[in-house]
């Protein structure tokens, strides 16, 4: 189950990572990648030893008595996650940005072959027409 939740943050890094414009390619945090990959490994070399850890770690915070630092936890918690949604909400804006910037580039990349290719027809035409009227 470790392993899952491994693969989906590695997932998650490649799908939020930059895109080079005209390439199917991306730039990562290699990092970030790295690390990921050396706990996939961890945790198939040691056969779900974290999961284990993991299970103990909880049975022994339920076992112990009311504290702050249990109360504090679930505020923790849920302060996490408004962060991580505010984070891709505005990672979202970001990509919607930059795919807006990315279509107006190729709008003006567009409007300025088109003219380049009706000067380049006209210049043809008038090559074609000289050589008809000399014949």
């Amino acid at each position: 189950m470790e392993i899952l939740g491994l693969l989906d943050t590695l997932e998650s890094i490649v799908l939020d990572s930059a895109k080079i414009p005209f390439t199917k390619k991306i730039m990562v945090d290699e990092e970030k990648m790295l690390s990921i990959i050396d706990k996939i490994r961890l945790v198939i070399q040691g056969g779900g030893d974290f999961a284990r850890k993991a299970i103990v770690r909880g049975e022994a915070q339920e076992a112990a008595p009311e504290s702050p630092e249990a109360e504090r936890r679930p505020q923790t918690e849920s302060k996490a996650v408004e962060v991580l949604e505010q984070a891709y909400q505005m990672a979202k804006e970001i990509r919607e940005g930059a795919d807006k910037y990315a279509d107006e580039v190729l709008a003006n990349l567009e409007a300025t072959s088109t003219r380049i290719l009706r000067t380049v027809k006209a210049g043809r035409d008038r090559l074609s027409g000289e050589k008809n009227e000399k014949s």
